[in-house]
């Protein structure tokens, strides 16, 4: 059996990674020897428990890249898994934050990737990939020979749809639309927004007044998770969904809908937006009341199309997450800042440079107790995709997602 490295062993525990260790059966079988692995992930405490799990399954670290993201690296984090021999990469903004986060993470993985098809030997066993949004697949759609050994698995929603738009060359497991994702990950999601956005609006009062009004753009699973944890704390719930089944749902479960994302709202408010894609760019801001807030519950920078706005005329004053008005932008960090925007239909506040409110830099915004279910499931994909053959999308295993999904139950309620 591999020993991961010491550098490692400073991450949290997860039992539920050690569940599905004992699931596979990884310390006879080592599943993962062989493969070069890439991953796009978030550089958080508990990522790097699950990259000790892989070491744990056979994984060579010298054989692996991890791209992470700048607006969601805990520094600690990211020192460790280094000094572990893992090649990280963070890419971050230089210069200027004037184009979309994800082209910057997309040109890092086509390099990470491009790394792998130029040093042929490195290969192996072929090539595993973690993914986290479709960036990794779609570039080893295009970069890799036919003949390269790959399988993936994918964390996200947005990444599962990419790959379905994708001829199928290889497999890619679905960890994105798995039910114990779905039903169970998107409480915990939402509750570390919800949690998050609070603590941003209380520290920067002074520049946001009170707020109690929100408009919610996206009724999936964490928007749904979302609305309910929002009314739970008070505040009145208005969604928008493009779909009219969703906005249907949200009626029937309480709350009020909009169907037009054109109408002027009545009262300021934070408009929170959960799609994964641009739901709410600049040419609608003018429904806004003047005051209100842009707070993305969604992934990377998307929601609000927030490169156009960083940058842009409307850009009036800079703050730090605190509310203090700050001389000068720093280009390379927008997430660390708040813009006051001023148009022909007011003032408004875009938080966070546009980027997901629950990362703060800390270890984890989730609870190591409860992240490590999304931890676990991703270690089931990733050991079931290592015997995958089938092309294409290919759900989780049942059995599998069964027994993770048990086992957490039963530590939340040893827990309490």
């Amino acid at each position: 059996m591999t020993h991961p490295h010491p550098s490692l062993a400073t991450f949290p525990r997860l039992p539920l990674l050690d569940h599905v260790e004992e699931i596979f059966d990884v310390k006879t079988s080592q599943p993962l020897a062989g493969f070069s692995i890439v991953c796009v992930q978030h550089l958080l405490a508990s990522t790097g428990a699950l990259i000790r799990s892989l070491s744990r399954c056979g994984a060579d670290l010298s054989r692996m890249q991890i791209i992470g993201k700048g607006y969601s690296t805990n520094e600690t984090a990211l020192r460790m898994l280094r000094e572990a021999g893992i090649r990280v990469l963070n890419p971050g903004f230089r210069g200027s934050a004037d184009q979309p986060y994800d082209a910057i993470l997309a040109h890092a993985v086509q390099s990470a990737l491009t790394r792998i098809r130029d040093t042929p030997r490195t290969t192996g066993r072929g090539v595993l990939l973690l993914d986290d949004g479709g960036h990794a697949l779609a570039h080893a759609h295009a970069l890799f020979p036919p003949e390269l050994p790959v399988v993936a698995v994918e964390q996200t929603t947005r990444g599962i749809r990419a790959a379905n738009a994708l001829e199928p060359r290889f497999p890619v497991v679905n960890i994105g639309r798995s039910r114990a994702k779905l039903h169970l990950e998107a409480p915990l999601i939402a509750a570390s927004m919800v949690h998050h956005l609070q603590r941003l609006l209380a520290s920067g009062r002074d520049l946001f007044d009170d707020l109690d009004e929100v408009f919610l753009i996206g009724y999936g699973a964490v928007g749904r998770a979302v609305a309910f944890r929002l009314r739970a704390e008070g505040y009145g719930v208005t969604v928008f969904d493009k779909s009219d089944e969703a906005r249907r749902t949200a009626a029937v479960e309480g709350f009020l809908t909009s169907d037009d994302l054109h109408t002027p709202l009545a009262r300021r408010c934070v408009t929170a937006a959960s799609t994964g894609g641009v739901s709410f760019p600049a040419n609608l801001h003018a429904v806004l009341r003047p005051g209100s807030v842009l707070a993305n519950m969604g992934s990377s920078d998307l929601e609000f199309a927030a490169w156009e706005l960083r940058q842009g005329v409307s850009v009036t004053g800079v703050y730090d997450t605190q509310g203090r008005e700050l001389a000068d932008d720093d280009p390379e960090a927008p997430w660390d800042r708040h813009y006051r925007l001023v148009g022909e239909q007011g003032c408004r506040y875009l938080l966070k440079g546009g980027f997901p409110v629950d990362f703060d830099g800390g270890p984890d915004p989730i609870s190591p107790s409860a992240i490590q279910l999304t931890r676990a499931l991703l270690l089931a994909g990733v050991l079931q995709a290592s015997g995958e053959t089938r092309p294409g999308v290919v759900p989780l295993d049942e059995n599998i997602q069964q027994l993770i999904m048990t086992a957490y139950a039963r530590s939340v309620a040893e827990s309490r």
